[in-house]
């Protein structure tokens, strides 16, 4: 019990005469008389003026005199409870931690001397609810000061604890409930639990409803409540709770009286209120009643008082956020000052100065990207680091800290470009993301921080892990912030960006789709008026340019030009990022010129493009591009109407972008590429071989940049190449070698096939041309390398998953394991996306997640796989670890005959031929032979392949073409005068004699043509000598690493061997196939009595795709008797159910023991037109799957003949009654094909269609 109410209201009176004399805040506890007024444990502090040097002890003994004559001297109990309180109330005033300290210390003392036999136990027990709530109270405080969660933990228990003691109706009540509330907001804030949050909530409501109107502590009850509220708004972004916040804390402001010493507070926080409610709405009305509440919250509080910081933090960040949203320079100015007073005013120890210099260091920043004066740049620096250092390890905003000064790093790399400042940053913001636990509401921010921090190193470094850790995290991050939230728009925005940005990179159209559609929500959510509405309809119009970029629709077009205007014009004047928006409609109008060519749009982008450039202040890091864009439309507009001045202010503006731009900057090589065009256009115009030199210098250092999109260097690279050729400059060589270890990484292994071959056109015919150049300056053999090392790149890198580990797994077991695994992941990771892709036909919710969780498992293993070979290539003797090889290597690969390769580049055709014997390549120029005669011999033949209908009919073999004699006798012969024969006769190949084997490794439009056949035809040649199949066994390769896997590849034991026959019956409307049932009874009539031969038949309907596949990993042969189709990676054989066995499929499988496949179907080795050296059809495919050779057509063959074909080879190969030897199938097919020609029943186009690729 607390005594009587009479006795305690004359005590009250007493304590307002004291405190009408106030100056220091003393608190004291009043005793009781004989023990029947209060408790001698009771709590109630009061508040005394210390007068004369009067200390507290003898004025509390000089008050409580007329009370406590009679009582005996205080007990321990009352002496801990007074030191406590004094010590607390000390703290609370001058934030000297030694007084907090000292009273956690005391009421610990207090609580544990009341034993079950002290004197004092009943008063103390009576009031013991009291002192656990000041010691609550106490650990909540060195908490807020330290960090310690323990402490928190403990004032939570404590003050539970409290309450629990407290009965209802006592009038301490509301007070234990809201100081337990409180305490859950605390740990809400440090750890992000909802439960606290929803527990403080409702306890603060219960304080507030136990409250009585006319109480003196209603108004703090419902600031308190109102507090809680706006947090769970600020967490899970339901307006409700907004508008509940803010209806609560006006409240809480009308209550509380004029003059009363909360007053200031209440305005405080109402003010904040009000920022919220902007920050959501972007109703300007907000700000305004915010800075006004919070500049009369200053006023009202005295100089010196403890809390004038406060206020003027507050304020002066409101100056800040309206300055944001108007631009303003008056308000940047004033808020600005008005924190450096804040910071001033707040003593260096307060627990508060950490965050004070946190908010002027951030301000420094919106200053530093406003006028881009250095000096800003590194005082935000200087001062958010010294927020970080003040603020405790473990303290609940040391994450918040570590977050600014991270972002500070991120600003100033931005500016200076210092890969230093970019690792501090992802080091900060790491640790920052780590020290915040998960459901914490700060999770999802620090996140985004860090993934815009992992895409600003990728932009710098061009590491592809860092993009996908950027993406990945930044999808968390939205993820973790729930719809309605304030900062789910901003989530949005900033993933969208990371889309484009990978698809800037990689060119995946998936990417720019999703970065579209997430832009666009990120649109949606952000509300009219809302300060960072400009920002997102700028990104989302960009994003329509890029596609229309990509796929040319108009629409996009008109839309991005809408959406850039709109973007402008909701941009007041002054804005910081005013330019920004400028120079994108800039750039929106010089696109839609360039597509329609009005001088409009052409005038509207210099003029909008200047203003961007003249409101971008000296030394902002946008200025370079600001000055890029600007000169490039003035080439534009030179280009249109012929005005010199145009072209010299353009070389001028570019000139200035590149000198500004940092070396090291991503954008370096794009603005070298673009002021090297604009030399160019001066070069044509004015023919000074001076700007011709310059060119070529600047495409040179962009084209051999180590960072920058591989797009735009390989852009500059094929200025550099043209521009070299055309005088014959020194470094062209260097320019080839650049652009051939370039290729791979255009075709990254991480990209789905499609995009793949999609990248590699943008060079089909560079390796091609920098052979010709090698050879031009006499050096063949590394012409063979650069041959072998651009040309079958995204199946030669098959080669290297599947390549021997023999060296590697006896120096280093645990890397080959791990090499092994990954390459097989990546393998499975492949198939699985090129599955997906060709699978989800539709766009649903479930097929994107699908497609893009596939995808982003093979980048993530194609970038695992990338750092694995690093690592491994840092190991002694393995720093060329499968690295391409030199000649010395690759001519092992002639171990079973001389390899051809034969090379066509627009000044000269050449043949290279490699022997295993001879270190050097013997080089067979062909004057006869040109690249022009090849493509016209290519088109030739297709127009005849066109006109016969043979080319994708229903049926397998369709209409056979119908060339005359005499057209196949003037079509073969160049062949043989003008390629065949010259090699020959370097080779020494005699007629008649032993039949040898010669590979042929055709190039460019060589690949369709059939080399094989080549000869004299007439009658007068009818002799043995004039035609290749007198000298040699014909097969094809599509690279010399083919021919170089390990001998042992494919030897597997006699009692292994499986035959796999497919036949697809004239079923599922895909056309009769008349052929298919003789040749598979051939087959099963050669090999029936064989011992070793077991065979499985496949027919009908259990011919689908997966058993196919299936039975494939199991055989070592197979045949195929069906539908064929070129297409591609697309291309494949038609089986049951209508689906395709697609080349997509075939490069999935890992044969270890492939022997032979026999593809007796129509187009099974025709190449893909666009990209004549990948090697993109079935019998390719099927190499690089593991098998040793395979027979397949260049194009449709005859019903008739193609069963007779395979029963020759089969019965050749099981001649013996022994093993069959794959490598044996060459000359199988060649007699076969001889005893056809030698019968005079079949024409040309019968059996020239068949060939041999492989061993």
């Amino acid at each position: 019990m607390l005594g009587t109410g009479e006795q305690l209201r004359k005590l009250t009176v007493t304590v307002k005469q004291l405190l009408d004399r106030s100056k220091e805040h003393i608190p004291f506890t009043f005793f009781p008389k004989n023990g029947d007024i209060v408790s001698p444990c009771s709590s109630i502090v009061v508040t005394v003026e210390r007068r004369d040097g009067e200390s507290s002890d003898s004025l509390a003994s000089r008050v409580l005199e007329p009370l406590c004559s009679t009582t005996d001297a205080p007990c321990e109990v009352e002496d801990a409870t007074n030191h406590g309180h004094s010590a607390l109330s000390r703290y609370r005033t001058h934030g000297e931690r030694r007084d907090l300290e000292r009273s956690v210390a005391e009421c610990e003392r207090a609580l544990n001397t009341c034993a079950l036999n002290h004197p004092c136990r009943a008063a103390a027990q009576s009031n013991l609810a009291g002192h656990l709530n000041n010691l609550g109270l106490s650990f909540i405080t060195r908490f807020e000061r330290l960090g310690e969660l323990r402490d928190l933990e403990d004032g939570i228990s404590t003050l539970k604890d409290a309450d629990v003691l407290t009965p209802h109706g006592h009038p301490d009540k509301p007070g234990r409930l809201n100081n337990l509330g409180n305490s859950f907001i605390t740990r809400f804030k440090r750890l992000g639990e909802l439960k606290d949050l929803e527990d403080a909530i409702s306890t603060l409501r219960d304080a507030d409803v136990l409250t009585p109107h006319g109480h003196p502590d209603k108004p703090g009850r419902l600031n308190n409540l109102g507090l809680s509220i706006i947090t769970r708004f600020e967490r899970l972004g339901e307006l409700r709770d907004l508008e509940d916040g803010i209806s609560t804390l006006r409240d809480a402001d009308v209550l509380t009286p004029h003059g009363h010493p909360d007053k200031p507070g209440r305005l405080n926080n109402l003010g904040n209120s009000f920022i919220t409610r902007f920050k959501r709405l972007g109703e300007l009305r907000d700000l305004e009643d915010a800075i006004s509440a919070l500049r009369d919250a200053d006023v009202l509080i005295p100089n010196g008082h403890p809390d004038k910081p406060g206020r003027l933090n507050n304020l002066g960040l409101s100056f800040i956020t309206r300055f944001e949203r108007l631009g303003e320079l008056r308000d940047l100015e004033d808020g600005i000052s008005t924190l450096r007073d804040a910071d001033v005013l707040t003593p260096h120890g307060h627990p508060d100065k950490p965050g004070r210099l946190n908010n002027l260091g951030n301000s420094f920043i919106t200053r530093f990207e406003r006028l881009g004066e250095l000096r800003d740049l590194e005082d935000a620096i200087l001062t958010l680091r010294d927020a970080d250092v003040l603020t405790p390890h473990g303290h609940p905003d040391k994450p918040g800290r570590l977050n600014n000064l991270g972002n500070s790093f991120i600003t100033r790399f931005k500016h200076l470009g210092e890969l230093k400042d970019l690792e501090d940053a992802i080091s900060a913001l790491r640790d920052a993301d780590v020290l915040t636990p998960d459901g914490h509401p700060d999770k999802p921010g620090r996140l985004n921080n860090l993934g815009n921090s992992f895409i600003a190193r990728f932009e710098r470094l061009g590491e592809l892990r860092d993009l996908e850790d950027g993406i990945s995290t930044l999808r968390d991050a939205d993820v973790l912030t729930p719809h309605g939230h304030p900062d789910k728009p901003g989530r949005l925005n900033n993933l969208g960006n990371s889309f484009i940005t990978r698809f800037k990179c990689l060119g995946e159209l998936r990417d720019l789709e999703d970065a579209i559609s997430t832009l666009k929500d990120a649109d949606v959510l952000t509300p009219h008026g809302h300060p960072d509405k400009p920002g997102r309809l700028n990104n989302l119009g960009n994003s329509f340019i890029t596609r229309f970029k990509r796929l040319g629709e108009m629409r996009d077009l008109e839309d991005a030009i809408s959406t850039l205007r709109d973007a402008v014009v909701l941009t007041h004047h002054g804005h910081p990022h005013k330019t920004d928006r400028l120079n994108s409609l800039g750039l929106s109008f010089i696109t839609r010129f360039e597509r329609l060519g009005e001088l409009r749009d052409l005038e509207d982008a210099i003029s909008t493009l200047k203003d961007a450039v003249v409101l971008t202040p000296h030394g902002h890091p946008h200025k370079p591009s600001r000055l890029n864009n600007l000169g490039n439309s003035f080439i534009t507009r030179f280009e249109r109407l012929g005005e010199l001045r145009d072209l010299e202010d353009a070389i001028s503006i570019l000139r200035d972008a590149v000198v500004l731009t940092p070396h090291g900057h991503p954008h370096k090589p794009g603005r070298l590429n673009n002021l090297g065009n604009s030399f160019i256009t001066r070069f044509e115009r004015l023919g000074e071989l001076r700007d011709l030199e310059d060119a070529i210098s600047l495409y040179s250092h962009s084209a051999s940049s180590s960072i920058g999109p591989i797009s735009v260097r390989f852009r500059a690279l094929r200025s550099w190449i043209s521009y070299a050729r055309l005088t014959n400059h020194h470094s062209l060589l260097h320019a080839y070698s650049i652009a051939v270890n370039l290729l791979p990484q255009l075709a990254w292994i991480g990209l789905s096939l499609t995009h793949r071959s999609v990248e590699l056109k943008r060079g089909v015919d560079v390796v091609r041309d920098a052979a010709a150049a090698a050879l031009d300056l006499g050096f063949p053999e590394l012409a063979v390398e650069w041959l072998e090392q651009g040309r079958s790149i995204v199946c030669g890198e098959l080669l290297q998953l599947r390549g021997s580990y023999e060296q590697l797994s006896s120096a280093h077991p645990d890397h080959a394991h791990r090499l092994r695994d990954l390459f097989t992941a990546l393998d499975d990771a492949g198939a699985t996306r090129e599955k997906s892709l060709s699978t989800f036909s539709e766009s649903t919710d479930g097929a994107t997640q699908t497609l893009q969780q596939d995808a982003d498992r093979h980048r993530t293993l194609a970038i695992e796989r990338d750092k694995l070979l690093q690592e491994i290539r840092r190991l002694p003797g393995f720093n060329r670890f499968l690295l391409p090889k030199d000649f010395s290597q690759l001519r092992a690969s002639a171990h079973s005959g001389p390899v051809v390769i034969l090379n066509a580049a627009e000044h000269r055709c050449d043949a290279l031929i490699v022997l295993a014997n001879v270190d050097h390549v013997i080089h067979v120029p062909l004057p006869h032979f040109s690249l022009k005669r090849a493509v016209d011999h290519q088109i030739l033949l297709k127009t005849f392949l066109r006109q016969a209908h043979t080319k994708r009919t229903d049926e397998r073999y369709g209409k056979i073409a119908t060339w005359d004699r005499g057209s196949w006798v003037s079509f073969l012969a160049p062949l043989w005068n003008g390629i065949v024969k010259p090699v020959l006769d370097v080779l020494a190949f005699s007629c008649p004699g032993d039949i040898s084997r010669i590979f042929w490794c055709p190039t460019g439009p060589f690949v369709f043509l059939p080399i094989h056949a080549a000869g004299f035809y007439d009658s007068q040649y009818s002799l043995p000598g004039h035609k290749v199949f007198d000298f040699a066994v014909s097969s094809y390769v599509p690279t010399l690493g083919i021919l170089a896997r390990s001998p042992n590849l494919h030897t597997v034991p006699n009692d292994d061997f499986r035959l796999l026959a497919v036949r697809q019956p004239p079923s599922d409307g895909l056309g009769q196939l008349p052929g298919v049932a003789p040749e598979i009874a051939y087959i099963k009539e050669v090999i029936k009595d064989s011992p070793l031969a077991h065979t499985t038949m496949l027919e009908s309907s259990l011919g689908t795709v997966e058993e196919v596949l299936g039975l494939m990993k199991e055989a070592n042969w197979v045949h195929f008797a069906c539908h064929g189709i070129q297409d591609g990676v697309d291309s494949g054989l038609c089986l049951a159910d209508k689906r395709r066995l697609k080349l997509r499929d075939m490069l999935s499988l890992s044969r270890l023991h492939g022997g032979l496949a026999f593809l007796s179907a129509c187009q099974t080795a025709t190449g893909d037109e666009d990209l004549t050296d990948e090697a993109v059809h079935i019998a390719a495919g099927m190499l690089f799957a593991g098998y040793g050779g395979v027979v397949g057509t260049m194009w449709s063959i005859s019903d008739r003949i193609a069963p007779v074909v395979a029963r020759d080879v089969y019965e050749h190969l099981f001649r013996n009654g022994t093993r069959p030897d794959y490598r044996e199938a060459a000359r199988a097919l060649h007699e076969a094909i001889g005893h056809l020609r030698d019968s005079g029943n079949v024409s040309f186009n019968e059996w020239v269609p068949f060939i041999h690729v492989g061993l």
